[in-house]
C-alpha cells in the first residue's frame, strides 16, 4: 500500500510543482507575458503534436480502438456537459454565469495536465490512448462549449467555424500522421528520429510551466461559492462517475486509467480564453481553473492510489 502511495506521489506531483514554478516566475516576473504567450503558442503548435506523434508512432496500436472506446470517449463527455448544464440552471442565479460555470465544470486540460500524467502513469502506452480519447473528445468538447457560451454570451458562433477549427487543430493533425505512419509501418531515419524524440523531451516541462504562468488571480467574490462548485464537479464527481461507468462496462487496464483521468483533470485555461472572447464571466472562468488546479493535485494522487492499491491498474 505504501509503495502505491509512493507511486502515485511521484506520477502527479511532479507535475503541479512545475505548473507551481511557471507561476511562480511570472508573479516575480523573473519571466516576462510575453515568454509564456511565445512558450504557450511553442507548445501547441511544435511541441504537443511532435510529442503526440512521436508518442502513437511508438506505442503498440494492436487492439487499441474499439466501437465501445469510442462511444464512451464521446458520450462520457456530452453527458458531463449535459449534467453541467442542468446544475448550472438549478444552482446559478446570474445567467451571464452559467456559461462559465457549464464549460469549466466539464472541460478538462487534457493537453497540458492530462497528456503529462498519461506518460508518467503508462508511458507512451498512456500518452497513444489518452491520444485517441482526446481524438475522439475535443471535437465534442469545443462544439458543446461553444455552444453553451454563445446561449449566455454576447456573440455567436457558426458551428462550421468550430468545424474547421477543430479540423486545423495541430494536436489532432499530429496525433493523425502517428497514427497513419504507425499503421503503415513508415521507417524514420534516425536523424529524423532523434530530433523528433529531443523535441517531445522538451513538451511536458514547457507545457506545465507556461501553464502555470498563465494562471492568473483575480480574486474571490460572491460568485466564488460557483467557481468551488464546478471544482467539485470536475474533480470529484466526474473522475467518480467515469471510472465507475467505465469499469461497469468492462474497460480495465490503462484504458480504465485514461477515462479517471479525464473524468478527474483540473479546467481547461482555454475554457477561460473562450469565456473571454465570448463575452461571459471570466472572473468565474478563472477562479474555476484557478480552484480546479490547485486541488486536482490532491484529487488526482488519490484517485491514482485507489487505482493501484485495488489493482483496478
Amino acid at each position: 500500500m505504501f509503495a502505491h502511495f509512493i507511486f502515485s506521489i511521484n506520477t502527479v506531483f511532479p507535475l503541479f510543482l512545475l505548473i507551481s514554478l511557471g507561476f511562480f516566475l511570472r508573479r516575480i516576473e523573473f519571466l516576462p507575458k510575453s515568454f509564456f504567450t511565445a512558450g504557450n503558442r511553442m507548445v501547441f503548435y511544435i511541441l504537443l503534436p511532435v510529442s503526440l506523434f512521436n508518442s502513437i508512432y511508438n506505442a503498440d496500436l494492436s487492439g487499441l480502438a474499439s466501437f465501445s472506446f469510442a462511444a464512451f470517449s464521446v458520450g462520457a463527455t456530452v453527458a458531463s456537459f449535459a449534467a453541467a448544464w442542468v446544475i448550472s440552471l438549478l444552482v446559478v442565479k446570474e445567467k451571464d454565469v452559467r456559461g462559465a460555470f457549464t464549460q469549466g465544470a466539464f472541460r478538462s486540460n487534457v493537453v497540458f495536465v492530462g497528456l503529462p500524467l498519461m506518460r508518467n502513469l503508462a508511458g507512451d502506452e498512456g500518452v497513444a490512448v489518452f491520444a485517441l480519447v482526446i481524438a475522439l473528445s475535443v471535437p465534442a468538447v469545443n462544439i458543446c462549449s461553444i455552444f453553451v457560451l454563445s446561449v449566455y454570451a454576447d456573440q455567436r458562433v457558426k458551428i462550421l467555424q468550430v468545424l474547421i477549427s477543430i479540423a486545423k487543430n495541430p494536436l489532432l493533425i499530429g496525433m493523425f500522421f502517428g497514427f497513419v505512419f504507425s499503421l503503415l509501418g513508415i521507417e524514420l531515419p534516425y536523424v529524423f528520429n532523434r530530433t523528433l524524440n529531443d523535441l517531445a523531451g522538451m513538451s511536458t516541462s514547457m507545457a506545465l510551466i507556461c501553464l502555470g504562468g498563465g494562471i492568473t488571480l483575480i480574486g474571490f467574490d460572491k460568485k466564488t461559492k460557483y467557481a468551488i462548485i464546478a471544482t467539485v464537479i470536475k474533480i470529484i464527481i466526474l473522475p467518480i462517475t467515469f471510472t465507475a461507468a467505465a469499469y461497469a462496462i468492462g474497460f480495465r487496464g490503462v484504458e480504465l486509467a485514461a477515462f479517471m483521468v479525464l473524468g478527474g483533470l483540473p479546467s481547461a485555461i482555454s475554457g477561460y480564453t473562450a469565456v473571454m472572447e465570448m463575452g461571459g464571466d471570466g472572473h468565474t472562468a478563472s477562479n474555476i481553473v484557478l480552484i480546479s488546479t490547485l486541488f486536482s493535485s490532491i484529487t488526482l494522487t488519490f484517485f491514482v492510489y485507489v487505482m493501484m492499491a485495488t489493482g483496478l491498474f
